[in-house]
């Protein structure tokens, strides 16, 4: 299903519902009031706007932000910054815009930050005509580096990263380098995928355990110390073929138990599809793509009614479009326990 197709019905199913309201929130996220938490909207007409908004991956002093802005078939790197307690309009990265590209990920020091693109390996050497077919497109991961105030050019990353015959999607990148990805194969599996940095160089990428490509995993998200990766999967939870998300903590002896997260109003079959998730600053909040929507409860007044037609001209995050969203996560990293009793109360 299209992601148009798939707004729409949300928004009808929504327009219904009497489910508990959703704080909203402009800048710093707040901690839960509950044992499972309530989602909130970020930067709701700035970041979440009228457009498609991926979440962004923060600079590790929380300050910047880069996040993927798209249409229905193309897609765009913007920045925003955070200046005098506030999150400023969204401008193209200096990177972006030339081809198709999404979901940045930056290192846990700031230094580079690496993106899928659908760009060739090699660049044409003339502009081709409106419709002519470009030979060498394919979604690979490519890496900027920080380089003064600005980037370096784009850099694709080796065929150990980019898997040969697989549509390579949203990188996340750990302290020691390694990078974790979602590889795509020609008939539609999905699997999750790392690929150690030693001596200089990325090793051969190898599937994660508990990811099988059976259950659609993608859109891993890495804590900088390797301790819990979250992601999102559409097909880990019976009758519920929707993007949900997880999250799986590090064990002495390998990867534990895959947990589901939920949030207030988004039981076990909750409407929305929620992806891409990138922690914040403190590692502690997850922020995610989501084209939840906030509930409108009827009989409503006139005014109430004119307020609401006047947000949907101008925010996302009440329409149903993809925008962002985070909650806490703590009650997830208390250990296993924790974060059963949070996903299933």
């Amino acid at each position: 299903m299209s992601i148009l197709h798939r707004h729409l019905l949300t928004l009808v199913f929504a327009s219904l519902s009497t489910a508990g309201c959703i704080a909203m929130s402009t800048d710093n996220p707040a901690g839960p009031t509950s044992s499972v938490p309530t989602a909130q909207i970020f930067a709701p007409g700035v970041v979440s706007g009228p457009a498609n908004d991926g979440s962004p991956a923060f600079s590790p002093d929380g300050n910047s932000i880069f996040f993927t802005r798209s249409t229905a078939d193309w897609g765009a790197i913007v920045e925003s910054h955070h200046v005098d307690g506030h999150w400023t309009q969204p401008t193209l990265a200096a990177f972006s815009g030339e081809w198709p590209d999404s979901s940045p990920a930056m290192s846990p020091d700031g230094s580079y930050l690496v993106f899928e693109s659908k760009r060739p390996a090699t660049p044409p050497t003339s502009r081709p005509k409106e419709g002519e077919a470009i030979p060498g497109i394919v979604s690979n991961l490519w890496r900027v580096d920080r380089v003064g105030a600005g980037w370096s050019n784009p850099t694709r990353l080796p065929d150990t990263v980019n898997l040969a015959g697989q549509s390579i999607w949203k990188p996340s990148v750990a302290a020691d380098g390694t990078i974790y990805f979602v590889a795509i194969d020609k008939k539609g599996g999905k699997r999750l995928f790392s690929s150690q940095y030693k001596d200089g160089a990325y090793q051969q990428a190898q599937p994660l355990p508990f990811s099988d490509g059976a259950s659609l995993d993608v859109d891993p998200e890495i804590a900088p110390d390797g301790s819990f990766l979250v992601f999102s999967s559409a097909g880990r939870l019976p009758g519920d073929s929707k993007d949900h998300l997880f999250i799986v903590l590090r064990k002495a002896e390998g990867w534990g138990a895959v947990v589901p997260i939920r949030y207030a109003g988004d039981d076990k079959n909750g409407y929305s599809a929620d992806d891409e998730p990138h922690l914040g600053p403190d590692h502690r909040t997850l922020y995610f793509s989501s084209d939840r929507v906030v509930p409108a409860h009827f009989p409503r007044s006139l005014e109430e009614a004119q307020a609401d037609v006047k947000r949907l001209d101008s925010t996302g995050w009440f329409s149903g479009y993809a925008n962002v969203w985070f909650i806490p996560i703590s009650d997830w990293l208390n250990g296993d326990d924790a974060g059963k009793s949070s996903a299933t109360k």
